[in-house]
Formats: structure tokens, sequence, C-alpha cells
């Protein structure tokens, strides 16, 4: 007797489009498990604070994304109180709370900033880094660019800590109260740190410009020197 042949597949047999009679009326299978089961959608500000991520290796797009996703938290409204991140027992406790997110989360935009200017600064600047002159040019600019754009929210911080630090409780949110305590004490001074970046990046940037009006042929592509 010849065996008979059997299909097999890795696939599934399964039909998500399966049609069910139920009193005369078709429905889909797929309407019977809703497409939103399992999908989240960020609501309040903390939903917003818990998407902030940074991997190992990190690039723009990364700091970036995460500049999008905790501007967006600062306009959205908290959790109810019991949801809070952690515990709270009163109203005061929950002002302090409100204001250590607020003083958090805007110096994790500073810092994100930060990172991303330095990713078109340059620490040293050697002779043979001026075959480049045009191209650091332009670099730098936009780094001062984003320096600038980090002062702001480092102002907003210092704000919410010294607002934070009226309220005599202290909250089981370890990192963000030692942040409170740094910053008021003059400790973390990112508004000193941001201003000698800023001054050393002047100097590097007057350097490439008096090389560009020695040799004003030099301001314009690289291309010979491209791998």
């Amino acid at each position: 007797m010849n065996p008979i042949p059997v299909s097999i597949s890795t696939e599934p047999d399964l039909d998500y489009n399966y049609e069910y009679e139920k009193n005369g009326v078709y429905t889909k299978f797929s309407d019977w498990v809703p497409y939103k089961l399992h999908k989240w959608e960020p609501k309040f500000l903390e939903d917003y604070y818990e998407m902030y991520g940074l991997k190992l290796h990190y690039k723009e797009n990364e700091l970036r994304r995460n500049i999008f996703f905790l501007k967006a938290g600062l306009q959205k409204r908290f959790r109810h109180p019991r949801n809070a991140l952690c515990r709270v027992t009163n109203e005061e406790e929950y002002h302090k709370y409100r204001l250590l997110i607020f003083m958090h989360m805007n110096l994790q935009i500073m810092r994100s900033y930060m990172r991303i200017a330095s990713q078109f600064d340059k620490r040293h600047l050697y002779f043979y880094n001026l075959d480049f002159a045009h191209e650091l040019k332009q670099s730098f600019e936009v780094a001062d660019s984003f320096y600038k754009e980090a002062i702001p929210y480092w102002e907003a911080s210092r704000k919410y800590a010294d607002q934070a630090s009226e309220i005599d409780y202290d909250l089981d949110l370890g990192t963000m109260e030692t942040e409170r305590y740094e910053i008021i004490t003059g400790k973390l001074d990112f508004g000193q740190i941001i201003s000698d970046h800023r001054e050393r990046l002047t100097k590097k940037r007057e350097t490439v410009g008096a090389y560009l009006a020695k040799y004003p042929e030099a301001d314009k592509p690289n291309l010979d020197q491209i791998p």
C-alpha cells in the first residue's frame, strides 16, 4: 500500500477571519478579540516619563526621542496619587512629589540636549583637524545651539528644586531627592557646566575662524580628505 502524502507546514492552521454564525449574523473572529487588547497608550505625565530610556550605545535619534516624550509628558496631568511613582500620604507630600518630577524631567531634557551638543562639539582641536575647518565651523555652530537649548531647562530644574526644598518631607524617590539636595547646595551646577562648555567652544570657533580667514579657499567641503 502506497503511503498517503501528508503536508507538513510550520504555519499554524488558524484563520483569524473565521466567521461565526450567531443568530444568523456572521461575525469575524478578530472582532471577538479586540485589536487594542495589548495596545498601551500613554495618558498621564508618569506614563511618558516611564518611556524615557537610554541604551548603552546611543545616538542622536535616541536622545531626540527622549526629549520628545519628556516634553510631551510635561504637558500632561499627573496620575491619581494612589498610582504615583512613590508612596504619598498627604497633600504636601503629593505637592513635593509633583515638584520633584518636574525638576527631574527638566533635568533629563537638559542632559539630553547637552549630549546631542557633545556629538557636534570636539573635546580637543588638533592642528590636523583644521583640514576640515569648514565642517568644524558648521558643527560648532550646531553644538552651541544645543547648549543654548539646554539652559532654560536647567533654570526650570533649579526653580522646582528650590520650591520642593520648602516642603519638609523626604519622599521615597532617592535619586530625585539627591538631585534636589545637590542643586540647592550648589554641588550640581549645570549653569556653570554649560557656561564652561560654551566658553571652550568659543575658543575653538575662534581658532577655526582665524584659520579660514587666513585660508579662505578652505571654507568649502573637503571632499579630498574623505576616505
